[in-house]
């Protein structure tokens, strides 16, 4: 039962700081136009860069809510998704968080 504990640990950490990169990153992108300096933020062309920025914000927040809520499948799924759509530094740490949970849901001990 330990190692599952330490599982959820690892993947509620990699949430929040995924979270705090996303976030982080889409409000200096707003205030200060660093766009292009360094990319912690996503990457979808097809998005407009409001949009985007939107995502990511969007993306940060329900990171945070799911952090708390870590042994959620539902929840997990929908992470996988907005961490895939916000893409980026932050977005990959969502998506690598959900899947550490998903995984150790559905382990057998």
């Amino acid at each position: 039962m330990t190692s599952t504990s330490s599982l959820y640990s690892l993947a509620r950490l990699l949430l929040i700081i995924g979270a705090l990169i996303l976030i982080l990153g889409a409000v200096l992108e707003i205030v200060g136009g660093l766009r292009g300096l360094f990319d912690l933020t996503f990457l979808i062309p097809s998005l407009g860069f409001l949009t985007g920025l939107v995502i990511a914000i969007i993306a940060g927040i329900v990171a945070f809510v799911g952090a708390g809520q870590i042994k959620n499948t539902a929840l997990n799924i929908i992470l996988l998704i907005l961490g895939y759509l916000a893409w980026g530094i932050g977005g990959i740490l969502i998506i690598l968080g959900a899947l550490v949970a998903l995984v150790t849901r559905f382990i057998k001990t």
